[in-house]
């Protein structure tokens, strides 16, 4: 019973953090009705007129649109029973998530970094994460043409949770509105804590599974 039980936990987490993923990156696209046309009265756009016009327009509106594609994408190549079912689809939805991951969200991002809210230690967060982001796709990507699928899989599950940041992001920023929280030390806070905190997580993890195989 302990045995099936320990086997039964890990898949329900898995299960439930996709669903809260799912959930989360749907009900931002709700939102998106407030970007097109932009409403600078809405919580993101809110104090960014001045500045909207510029490169930052450019920049947001193909992040807004790579993002939940990247994040429903990863979703279906980390599932195994999809990968093994489907091995010329996984082949060409990894083409797919790579570029879009390298050639689209990244590149924005890193300039939507440079005007975010929460001041300049947060644009070096941000910039942080779009630099371990892209390392951990660009190697996870080599291993996979060098065949070596385990390492392959690990950088890519890396990438996938720092993707995972706007979520994290998103249910902090909940957090800190059910608790009526508006300190700017809270979001630059969150800012951080949204990869950084996941990411320990994973690796701690990572590092129990592989002890206890050896």
């Amino acid at each position: 019973m302990p045995l099936r039980l320990t086997v039964t936990l890990p898949r329900v987490l898995l299960l439930v953090t996709a669903l809260l993923i799912v959930k989360v990156t749907g009900v931002v696209m709700l939102g998106y009705v407030n970007y097109f046309p932009p409403n600078f009265q809405s919580d993101f756009l809110h104090g960014r007129e001045s500045y909207f016009f510029t490169r930052y327009q450019w920049a947001f509106y193909p992040h807004i649109v790579s993002g939940p594609v990247s994040l429903f994408l990863g979703l279906v190549l980390l599932s195994d029973r999809f990968r093994v079912r489907f091995p010329h689809w996984h082949r060409w939805l990894g083409r797919v998530q790579t570029i879009c991951v390298l050639g689209v969200m990244l590149p924005s991002g890193l300039v939507m970094a440079f005007d975010a809210a929460a001041g300049p230690y947060a644009t070096v967060g941000f910039v942080m994460l779009t630099a371990l982001t892209a390392t951990s796709t660009v190697l996870g990507w080599r291993a996979a043409v060098q065949r070596r699928f385990l390492v392959h899989r690990r950088w890519m599950l890396r990438s996938y949770v720092l993707l995972c940041s706007a979520v994290v992001l998103r249910i902090i920023g909940g957090i800190g509105t059910v608790l009526e929280v508006q300190a700017l030390s809270f979001d630059l806070l969150a800012t951080w804590a949204s990869w950084v905190v996941p990411l320990i997580v994973l690796e701690l993890y990572g590092l129990r599974t592989r002890r206890t195989q050896s």
